[in-house]
């Protein structure tokens, strides 16, 4: 799992390390936690092409969640 901020959000990508599973970017997921009130769709796609280009993750059509960023969070992204 790698943990980060991407454009003021933090973000953690959990990736499948199981390369003899056929379309294994299938089973990555990339957490994205909102720390507003509401992440536009636009912003989403910033973050996840960023990811992408930057190869965390494998595919731009990996799933993601939106989750809120509470202050239990706070600790894990310094």
């Amino acid at each position: 799992m790698q943990e980060m901020v991407v454009h003021g959000h933090p973000v953690k990508v959990c990736p499948c390390n199981d390369v003899s599973i056929p379309h294994v970017w299938r089973y990555d997921t990339v957490f994205i936690y909102n720390k507003s009130r509401c992440l536009a769709q636009k912003e989403i796609d910033k973050i996840m092409s960023y990811l992408f280009d930057e190869g965390f993750i494998r595919d731009k059509r990996t799933k993601y969640y939106i989750t809120y960023y509470g202050e239990d969070d706070a600790c894990d992204f310094k």
